[in-house]
């Protein structure tokens, strides 16, 4: 499976003190799935490149925004592994522009059921992709039954 994590604004330099830690959280997912990153200018840019996604099956998706539904590790995990058993090739996790996703994108996401909240708290686009970087880690080490997650 290939995880994608995606963020709508400024692709990541190399000097963001924040894009090692993501990388890092990302090459450790290896035992479940293929992870990368990538960023985009625009909403619409992100859903064409979306859109042009080739493959068996659709890409799954999660939205982060602030106004989603919030979700524990064990059940990002949950979700996961069922997007893994249930033979999905391609997850998308994507955080939103500054301004947060469209009206349409936030209406689209409901309607999937994948428009997830990392708190009432807003967060750095860097920072959210770290905390989204190391909750993915973070799920497939649950699915792999390794001792990082405590569960408290």
């Amino acid at each position: 499976m290939q995880v994608t994590l995606a963020h709508i604004g400024a692709k990541s330099r190399a000097q963001d003190p924040y894009e090692g830690p993501v990388r890092d959280y990302l090459k450790r997912c290896v035992g479940v799935a293929r992870c990368g990153s990538e960023a985009f200018k625009t909403e619409t840019a992100f859903f064409d490149w979306l859109r042009g996604q080739k493959g068996r099956t659709e890409p799954a998706l999660l939205l982060f925004d602030g106004r989603g539904r919030q979700m524990s590790s064990e059940a990002l995990a949950d979700w996961l592994g069922t997007r893994r058993n249930e033979g999905t090739q391609h997850v998308v996790l994507a955080i939103g522009p500054a301004d947060g996703w469209s009206e349409e994108a936030r209406a689209d996401g409901k309607r999937r059921g994948a428009l997830i909240s990392l708190g009432p708290m807003t967060l750095a686009h860097q920072l959210a992709r770290l905390v989204v970087a190391e909750q993915l880690y973070r799920a497939c080490t649950i699915l792999t039954g390794h001792p990082y997650h405590k569960g408290h």
